[in-house]
This record gives structure tokens, sequence and C-alpha cells, in this order.
């Protein structure tokens, strides 16, 4: 047969070119008993060929015989057979019979293993004493029974309140959950009132001692004897507003004490129209060069807060509020 490739004399039956390895598109029909493969590529050879048809590879068979392997006698015993097997100087490796030390699944249930799977007395002691302990120690650090007071959230730094409505300090804030000195809401309004009713007189005194102040240093003191009367006058001012400001939304219109707190809020008011007047009087007497050629106006500008100063006084007394 040629090769249609390169034209090279191949053989029958090869399945490429052994020259040009081109495929000879050649089916045959081999007996696999007789055939062998190519020790270089591994194709299968036609039997009588001499040359891989593949890869071109001689595959001649070798004249030097194929090399024995050696094997060795040896008498194993037959499976099911439970006798014993004399072994002699010249056998080895002779299998025993080997019985399992784990108990069948047969007497897994009985009472004996059962008993040798259940814990022992010593390993519940210790795991009860565990237990104690660690819910134990979890009470302790969650009550603290040494410092009762580690987990209060309760205000217990002094605080000055002198600002906010309360005179003085407090040590520490009431809740409605804790035990002690605690006053009922009802309780609560008529100390409230009664506080705002005595500290407008307080500031309505204040003003008073401001009014005589300037009509006496004011006319006719230095300049920085007035400019202190004028930093009086305005500290009054400034403590009249925060009281104004404490007592308004206290109470609503609803409120039964609604009317008591209308009549406080309007002495405030009153206060504090007057002590308006008398810090622009003192703003007059400590900018002027000479009080005594200004002492008609300043005068003046002190006697229009007057009127409130009789309506505070005509009212007070009578407009005491009723907390009973």
């Amino acid at each position: 047969m040629i090769c249609p490739s390169c034209g090279a004399l191949v053989s029958d039956g090869a399945l490429s070119c052994p020259r040009c390895h081109e495929p000879l598109d050649v089916t045959q029909k081999l007996s696999l008993a007789d055939a062998t493969w190519c020790p270089g590529c591994g194709a299968l050879v036609p039997p009588g060929a001499d040359v891989c048809p593949k890869c071109g590879s001689d595959v001649r068979p070798s004249s030097s015989p194929a090399p024995v392997r050696r094997t060795r006698d040896i008498s194993l015993p037959s499976i099911g057979d439970t006798g014993v097997i004399p072994v002699s100087e010249e056998e080895t490796s002779v299998m025993t019979r080997i019985e399992s030390a784990i108990p069948g699944a047969d007497g897994s249930s009985t009472p004996t293993a059962l008993g040798d799977r259940m814990p022992r007395t010593r390993a519940f002691a210790l795991a009860a004493t565990l237990a104690v302990a660690v819910v134990g120690g979890a009470a302790l650090v969650i009550t603290h029974p040494w410092d009762p007071d580690a987990t209060s959230i309760s205000a217990k730094t002094p605080a000055d309140t002198s600002m906010q409505g309360f005179p003085g300090t407090v040590d520490s804030l009431t809740g409605q959950d804790e035990s002690g000195d605690q006053v009922s809401a009802v309780e609560q309004v008529a100390q409230n009132m009664e506080r705002f009713y005595r500290e407008l007189g307080e500031l309505s005194s204040r003003v008073d001692d401001s009014e005589s102040e300037l009509r006496d240093t004011g006319v006719s003191g230095d300049a920085e004897a007035r400019a202190a009367g004028l930093e009086n006058a305005r500290a009054v001012a400034i403590d009249i507003s925060n009281l104004i400001d404490d007592m308004s939304g206290t109470f609503d219109d609803t409120s039964p004490w609604a009317d008591d707190m209308k009549n406080l809020n309007t002495l405030g008011n009153w206060l504090r129209n007057r002590s308006d007047a008398l810090v622009e009087a003192w703003e007059i007497s400590a900018a002027s060069e000479d009080p005594s050629a200004d002492s008609a106006e300043i005068i003046s500008e002190v006697s229009s807060g007057r009127s409130f100063a009789l309506l505070f006084a005509e009212n007070y007394e009578d407009w005491a509020p009723s907390t009973d």
C-alpha cells in the first residue's frame, strides 16, 4: 500500500504511515489475543509487524526470555476452619483465629451493660458542685449584697438648684420607686405654690430696697456706687424672670389650682414690670456724669413703675394660695 500523503510504501493493514504518520483511514479487525502494543507510545500493533505504525518504534520481540516471577508456596487455612494448624519450621505467616473483645449487639441492653454506661457517683457530685458554684457566683455578681448601691442609677452628687426654682442644694433625687420620705402629688403641688408665693414676697422686698438705694445713692453717689446699684437691680430682675419661667406651664387650665396659679403669675408680671422700670432708672443714673442734675429724670423713670408696686401690695395678701 502507498501512503497518499508522502508516497511511502506502507504495509497492508497499517493504520498510519510510518514516515509521515498520516492516518490511512483503514479499518481492520484485529484479534486482541495475538495483538501487541508499542512500548514507546502504547499504540496497538498488528500481528507480525516489526515497526509501530504510529511512532515507528521497533516492536520486534527480544531474544531474551521474560523474567520469571518467584512465588512462595504457603499453606493457608481455609475459611471457616476452626481447627488448629500445626506450624512447622518451613511454614510462616499462619493466620490464627482472633476473637473480638467488644461485646455483641445482643447484650447491649443487659443490666451489666447498662450499669457500665451509667456515670459514677463521683461524677454526679462533681457536676452538682460546679452547678451550685456557677449559679451562686452569678447571683452574687448581679445582686452585689456587699454594695446595695452598686446598680443604683439615682443621682448622688450634690447639685446647686438655686437657679431651677429650688433654694440651696440637694444631695440626691428621690423617685417614686424609692422608699423614704415621699410626698404625694397633692402635697408636692402645695409645696410648690407656697414656695412661689414666698419667693414673690422676697423679691418684692429686694426691689423695694433697690428703689430706696436709687433715691439715695442713685442721685448723689459716685460712679462706682451707682454702677454697683445697677448690677444689683439687674440681678433682681433676672431672679424675677427665672421665677416666672418656673411657674409658667406648671398647671393647665383644667387644674384645680389654675386660679391660684393665674394669680401668682399676675403678681410675678407686676413685679417684673416694676423691676424693669427700676433697671432703666439705674441705667440713667450710672450713665449720668451729674446725677444730681439728672435726678428729676431718674426719679420720673422709677415712678413709672409705682402703679405696679401698688397693685402688687394690694393683692399679695389676698392672693395667698389655698392649698388645703
